[in-house]
């Protein structure tokens, strides 16, 4: 049996993919498995994951015969996972070769239910920027307010190890949008003691690809509700635990909400056009009126 699962959900990342499994496979800890959940990707990443499987028998390909979204694949490797520790890897990013061994010694070493480490974030032209993460602690209630309710980074998942026991308890939500953010609440919750490692073991990529993927009007707003969905997944999650009064969450749980409702982009979309209607034409609004509904159909 393995002692720690690597998890790394895929999809359409040829470019980044080889690259992100090198640096796992030449990790100085070696008792790992690390498994590939390829969901449904439409370019070579299904056929380098086969590649890697061959080359190296911890590695395991599940190829999914639908796409989901990450919080799904996320489950599925969780669900085919044996380790005692896991830790999910971004297929478009890397690791440094050290990463797991300081993560598991420490986490070990002092019992830790999670431990976490800082991590470097790649621009457009692979600059490296070291990203602080906020501190975490054995109090819920900060942790929540820093690492889910702040707009920080502080949730994500990919720079956490985290013993088996805790994700056992939690429940993947169905949309992938802030899925790391819901998923991290309960971690959070059901992990006793956290630690730290004033490092940065994790490379983040700044993926300009898959943003333009994201970018038309009718998937900003899709990824909005999801990430409504999402949150409000959250707030009842706080509400579950703490009752229906949460201003021990205050005043971030506010802003928080308040931020996601300003970034809808139909909101948006509504307010631009209202300036828009005073300073053009009437016969001019009367057209742009019709490709603004036609975009939304």
């Amino acid at each position: 049996m393995p002692t720690i699962s690597i998890i790394v959900p895929i999809y359409n990342v040829a470019q980044y993919l080889r690259q992100c499994l090198d640096s796992i496979l030449a990790q100085t800890f070696i008792d790992f498995e690390c498994l590939l959940i390829d969901d449904y990707s439409s370019d070579g990443s299904p056929k380098i994951c086969d590649e890697y499987a061959k080359k190296d028998e911890r590695i395991k390909v599940i190829h999914k015969p639908y796409n989901e979204g990450s919080s799904l694949a996320r489950k599925t490797g969780f669900e085919n996972s044996k380790g005692d520790y896991i830790i999910y890897i971004d297929s478009d990013d890397w690791i440094e070769v050290d990463m797991i061994e300081k993560m598991y010694s420490l986490a070990v070493s002092e019992n830790y239910d999670m431990v976490y480490c800082d991590f470097y974030i790649h621009d457009v032209v692979n600059k490296a920027h070291y990203e602080k993460v906020p501190e975490l602690s054995n109090n819920f209630i900060m942790n929540i307010k820093l690492a889910v309710l702040d707009v920080s980074s502080g949730g994500s998942l990919w720079n956490k190890l985290i013993r088996r026991e805790i994700y056992e308890k939690v429940v993947f939500p169905e949309y992938s949008i802030a899925e790391d953010k819901y998923i991290t609440t309960q971690t959070l919750f059901f992990s006793k003691k956290i630690g730290y490692i004033n490092a940065a073991l994790y490379h983040y990529r700044y993926n300009m690809l898959s943003l333009m993927r994201q970018s038309s009007i009718k998937s900003e707003q899709r990824r909005h509700l999801e990430k409504l969905d999402n949150f409000k997944k959250i707030f009842d999650f706080l509400n579950e635990n703490y009752g229906e009064d949460l201003s021990v969450f205050e005043p971030e749980l506010s802003m928080r909400a308040k931020s996601i409702e300003e970034k809808n982009p139909v909101t948006l979309r509504k307010i631009i056009l209202e300036i828009i209607r005073f300073i053009v034409p009437v016969k001019v609004w009367g057209e742009l009126k019709k490709v603004y509904y036609k975009a939304k159909m």
